[in-house]
């Protein structure tokens, strides 16, 4: 009986482990309330992961973004969903498997967070926690993905390599709050195997073979973090001068302490991002006083605020600052009846604070030729007022906490002075007008 040909069969197939540890938290949200108002998803064991479906909706999400070539990305990821079917042809599955990323002895904590008002005061309902897994959780990522005839040369290799090269730069994050320092991975090995079916033998040996026996293929990183970044990043080096409050409320001893990630203290990207977005809200109510459009021109750079219904996303990315060469320093304060002068009862209380100690400031903003200069104009206001002792980070900046300088003379936003002019003619009268500079 004759055989009958194959058609579309598997020619080639390519296995990739990446492995590194998380740069910052990881906020996997599972919907439950359990341990905090969102709990982090767990397999049946309790152990923490993140779900594949996830990591290759933010890969896929990636590619799009940065404009790499449809079909290719159609190719590998499989037929889009809601768009127009007009022949069988246009059905097909995706060729790419992207497994759950997987966490080897993962730590998790549970993160306060509060919304303030312009006031700096808590506010109604603004108060909750959420659980992430912590920095430096060693993590594997895999992708498994097959070429068959009909396939054509859709240079999924050239995806891939573009997809490890956005997480090696911090640019591809995952999970929530990806914008406000979450979600960062930092690889530090990827290894490779193909299988080119030619003969029998190939695969006979494919049948063998598992993800145990990557473990023997060299190393080859330096293939896949070759690309052009594609945000801009400015980093601040920065000291604290006194002291720095960022409250955490979990603690045995004192009524609080400062927040902390592998027993270093840390600023949020939350944090910064909510410091500065008040303090743009304060430079432009000064050049237009009190206008209702002064909000919409912050959600065109910050985002919209999560009780909104809009859905304008961050252009601003802030990472996770962590302080070096702190030291705590505990406070047994009185809390004072203003009228009388004497201490209130039952008012005295303990906490810790950060003393001295350096920090990096990291921003990143996707490269956009309209808006550059809008941010670079912007941000040089605020990190100015900040190294000068204008913008004050965390909690009791009315007692001084929170105040930074510049640590060393390289000034990096110093030259960025020249698109003021950008920057206020978008606080006038938006992004619309054109954005050059003086």
């Amino acid at each position: 009986m004759e055989k009958k040909s194959t058609k579309n069969k598997i020619t080639k197939r390519t296995y990739i482990q990446v492995e590194g540890e998380l740069a910052s938290p990881l906020l996997a949200g599972s919907g439950e309330d359990d341990f905090s108002d969102m709990d982090i998803l767990r397999d049946y064991k309790g152990t923490p992961f993140l779900a594949g479906t996830a990591v290759a909706g933010a890969c896929r999400q990636w590619l799009d973004t940065n404009d790499m070539d449809k079909t290719a990305v159609d190719s590998l990821f499989g037929a889009r969903k809601n768009e127009e079917i007009k022949q069988d042809s246009d059905l097909f599955q995706s060729r790419i498997f992207i497994s759950d990323l997987q966490f080897t002895d993962p730590k998790t904590t549970i993160r306060d967070h509060v919304k303030l008002t312009k006031n700096k005061t808590t506010d109604n309902m603004g108060k909750f926690d959420i659980e992430v897994i912590e920095t430096g959780t060693p993590f594997i990522m895999r992708f498994e993905y097959i070429e068959r005839d009909g396939t054509g040369e859709h240079h999924d290799n050239k995806l891939i390599q573009a997809i490890i090269s956005g997480i090696n730069h911090g640019e591809l994050t995952f999970g929530g709050k990806t914008n406000r320092g979450y979600g960062r991975l930092k690889v530090k090995e990827v290894k490779q195997k193909e299988f080119h079916y030619t003969n029998t033998k190939t695969v006979e040996d494919w049948l063998e073979w598992s993800w145990e026996n990557i473990s023997k293929e060299k190393s080859s990183l330096d293939e896949y973090i070759e690309n052009e970044k594609q945000f801009h990043e400015v980093e601040v080096p920065l000291k604290l001068k006194q002291t720095l409050l960022i409250r955490d409320y979990k603690t045995n001893e004192d009524d609080y302490t400062y927040l902390r990630a592998n027993d270093k203290p840390v600023i949020p990207g939350t944090t910064w991002a909510g410091a500065f977005r008040h303090r743009l809200q304060q430079i432009a109510c000064e050049i237009l006083g009190e206008n209702k459009e002064i909000e919409k021109k912050l959600e065109d750079i910050f985002g919209s605020k999560h009780d909104k219904n809009q859905t304008n996303t961050s252009r601003l990315t802030f990472e996770e600052s962590v302080i070096e060469e702190a030291t705590p320093f505990k406070i047994t304060r009185n809390a004072i009846d203003r009228f009388s002068g004497a201490t209130i009862d039952g008012a005295l209380f303990t906490g810790e604070v950060v003393c001295k100690g350096k920090t990096n400031l990291v921003i990143r903003w996707r490269k956009d030729s309209s808006y550059d200069p809008i941010i670079m104009g912007i941000l040089h206001w605020l990190i100015q007022d900040l190294m000068h002792g204008f913008l004050a980070i965390g909690g009791e900046t009315a007692v001084g906490r929170g105040v930074f300088e510049l640590d060393g003379e390289n000034d990096l936003v110093k030259d960025w002075h020249i698109y003021q002019k950008s920057a206020l003619t978008w606080v006038k009268d938006g992004a619309k007008h054109e954005t050059g500079t003086v």
